[in-house]
């Protein structure tokens, strides 16, 4: 059911009009660099910066859609091109918005056009949800015209003075009085109507949610040691970094809800950014629970919804804004403050440029708002902890206990290599899990499952002759998927029929090797053929709206086991989940990554969690290949402070992060020889000015992937001791990083991954 609503305009912006004869123009067409545009005379006055205007690029008659950045009084080009027109009445960002994105800019190096696109989405650009359309309005003439008029004529008046004052579509007004649209362009004529074109809104209604009435909490005293220093620094108006460390099941929601409470009290708004899709169900519930005005952003929203939300935000209707990564650009104009719930997860980092990490956004918007942000973890980044201890600007707060004194769950390690020795063929589930499972099952009590693989198997492997199975276009094995039966790339997307026999030798000995989520759906099916099963990951939930109702089918005890990938690792909050198991606790470790041992002892951790929130109390199983290692070891002890310096140790010697900032230079062609040729190009301009600088240069080399969707892809790595000597750096050799020929380049500042 859709309602239609004229739209609502906002009374402008603070900023002064540009006057200048100039404008400089940014165009999201990946070139690091503005364009200058004559402003003809009817325009100015009537444009700001941070306002999207139509600009003819190129030749021939060609147009782009274009930020305005700034004036120009003067400007040594010729024969300029004039700006056409603007595509909004007003700029669509907030003014700390543009601030930021000249930031970002900056910082992750990437084109001022590119950040303006991130920061403002599709959906808002392409003005999903309105439409053009023609209304018929009474102007005001003396009676005597209205006398001299006809019967059908007098009808259509009548109508519209039964509307008062309403606009009507020519069509419907028509119907309604009984005539046809030619009677109405005749009262138009005689200047007794006008037809006006206006833009009107048709936006879907929120799905209806079932709430319940939130209980009466009373906080512990960490928690109430935590809300009032958040409530001091939203008190006093002032810029600063709270890390909320605490353990799973510790209340963290609790203070985050009561912190926005004082906030909104105060007129303010609060963003709440979450790492995952899935966990926005069970977020938006326990928000909406306390607050009547919530805006919800996040990738399920279809294209009209995400608009409505946007709208919502900017015209001031909502008080608090939930979403994923690109919520960190609501455009809210009271700004209080900023929560970042799990801001150790690698998903607040975007891929695609500019590649900005959502936590370190947030916090410099917050830094040029003046507001707080708080930054809540079980197991907060390395970054976070060191800078707790090093920046005045940081404080912790931590929550060591469980809600109602509830212990940590038992863990036990479950040394797989004695599995295998003892059992014949495969088992995804180890005894000691089945066991549990089927206990849990019992009792009516549920179970969650963990693997950060999906699909059947991970790869297909000849034992004669050891041919794996590998896509052509990547540098990567094929993964089995058994439904629908096919080998699927899970980097380029290509599938292809699983061999009957080795397309190396012939041999009829083809294996499927490696556990995923298919597969251990499929052995539980097959031992607990009674249990009821939903898997989420990345295949099973493509459709709209998937996450939310399987969810909601595991909160009404639907279904018994939630099997799942890193979907199910964090937040989700479910009394009921008593069993908790980690199929293979080594899949991070294995990744030739810095960051593998930090990755890995927050998944355990986080996965870990979700048992035993209830009063029934629960286990969790890590199943692992090595059982000696001491990540897996201090995270089935919950030791976070065991584990950091340790690895701190290992950071610092290699001067890696938090000891330093890492950037990231990667280059690719579908030629291999032009690839290789253009990185060692791009390290040759970098050597003598990152010398200079004090920054090391490792590589260049093939990226560990080397090859993806036939491109094949080299890089090097910038190896900086600080955020600033980084930044300076790229500022002086920016103008010198273009690749030679049609070599794609990506420079990603502060790399989450290096693969």
């Amino acid at each position: 059911m859709t309602t239609l609503t004229m739209p609502e305009t906002d009374t402008g912006t603070d900023r002064p009009a540009l006057q200048t004869p100039f404008v400089s123009v940014a165009l999201p067409i990946g070139v690091d660099q503005t364009f200058t545009y004559r402003l003809p005379d009817h325009l100015k006055g009537k444009v700001w910066p941070g306002q999207r205007v139509q600009v003819p690029f190129g030749r021939g008659n060609r147009w782009a859609v274009g930020w305005i950045v700034r004036g120009l009084e003067t400007t040594d080009i010729k024969d300029l091109k004039a700006v056409a027109k603007t595509l909004d009445d007003e700029p669509l960002l907030t003014e700390d918005l543009l601030d930021l994105a000249f930031w970002m800019a900056r910082y992750y190096v990437a084109p001022l056009g590119q950040v303006f696109e991130a920061i403002l989405p599709a959906a808002v650009k392409r003005k999903a949800g309105f439409k053009t359309i023609q209304l018929v309005v009474r102007t005001e003439k003396p009676e005597s015209e209205v006398d001299r008029i006809l019967s059908k004529q007098r009808r259509v008046l009548d109508r519209l003075a039964q509307a008062e004052g309403t606009p009507l579509a020519p069509r419907e007004l028509a119907r309604h009085a009984g005539c046809t649209v030619a009677v109405i362009k005749s009262l138009e004529k005689k200047g007794l109507v006008c037809i006006e074109t206006r833009q009107v809104s048709e936006f879907a209604r929120d799905l209806f949610l079932e709430l319940e009435e939130p209980k009466a909490i009373h906080l512990t005293t960490e928690q109430a040691l935590a809300l009032q220093r958040v409530k001091a620094k939203v008190a006093a108006d002032e810029f600063g970094v709270i890390v909320l460390q605490g353990v799973t099941g510790s209340g963290k929601t609790e203070v985050y809800l009561r912190a926005i409470e004082d906030v909104v009290d105060r007129g303010r708004q609060a963003i709440v950014l979450v790492p995952e899709i899935a966990l926005t169900p069970q977020t938006i519930r326990r928000f909406r629970e306390r607050f009547t005005q919530v805006a919800v952003l996040h990738s399920d929203l279809t294209d009209v919804e995400r608009h409505r939300q946007w709208r919502d935000i900017r015209e001031g209707r909502a008080d608090v804004v939930v979403g994923a990564r690109s919520a960190v650009f609501a455009p809210v104009s009271r700004l209080g403050l900023i929560v970042i719930d799990e801001e150790h997860e690698n998903s607040f980092k975007q891929d695609t440029s500019p590649r900005y990490h959502a936590r370190d956004v947030a916090i410099m918007r917050a830094n040029l708002v003046g507001v707080p942000v708080v930054l809540g973890s079980a197991t907060p980044s390395l970054e976070s902890y060191r800078n707790v201890r090093t920046l005045d600007h940081y404080q912790e707060a931590c929550l060591t206990q469980r809600i109602g004194g509830r212990p940590m769950p038992p863990v036990t390690i479950i040394d797989m290599r004695q599995e295998v020795a003892e059992r014949k063929g495969h088992h995804a589930l180890s005894r000691a899990l089945e066991k549990a499972i089927a206990e849990a099952w019992r009792k009516q009590d549920q179970t969650i499952l963990f693997l950060n693989r999906r699909g059947f198997s991970t790869h297909l492997f000849c034992v004669k002759c050891g041919h794996v199975a590998r896509c052509p276009d990547c540098d990567v094995g094929m993964t089995y998927h058994a439904k629908p039966g096919i080998l699927q790339c899970h980097y380029c997307g290509r599938k292809a029929p699983p061999p009957e026999t080795c397309p190396a030798c012939g041999a009829e000995t083809v294996n499927y090797w490696g556990t995923g989520t298919q597969r251990v759906e499929d052995e539980v099916q097959r031992k607990f053929p009674d249990i009821r099963l939903g898997r989420m990951d990345a295949d099973s939930m493509r459709l709209r709206g998937e996450h939310a109702r399987l969810l909601g089918a595991f909160r009404d005890g639907e279904i018994d086991i939630l099997l799942g990938t890193q979907m199910v690792a964090k937040g989700l909050d479910f009394p009921n989940v008593t069993v908790v198991g980690v199929i293979n606790a080594d899949v991070a470790l294995s990744l030739p990554d810095f960051r593998a041992n930090e990755r890995t002892f927050q998944l355990i951790t986080q996965v870990a969690g979700r048992a035993g929130r209830g009063p029934k109390g629960g286990e969790v199983f890590v199943q692992t290949f090595q059982p000696d290692h001491l990540t897996i070891r201090l995270a089935a002890k919950h030791d976070y402070e065991g584990f950091v310096p340790d690895e701190l140790g290992s950071r610092q010697r290699l001067g890696y992060p938090p000891f330093g900032r890492l950037a990231r230079i990667v280059v690719r062609s579908q030629q291999r020889q032009k690839a290789h040729e253009a990185i060692q190009a791009v390290a040759g301009r970098l050597i003598e000015p990152a010398r200079i600088a004090g920054i090391t240069v490792l590589g260049p080399q093939p990226c560990p992937i080397s090859r993806i969707s036939r491109f094949w892809r080299y890089h090097l790595l910038l190896k900086a001791p600080s955020a600033r000597a980084l930044l300076h750096f790229f500022d002086g050799i920016r103008a010198d990083l273009s690749p030679p020929g049609n070599i794609q380049m990506a420079i990603d500042v502060d790399p989450q991954s290096t693969l």
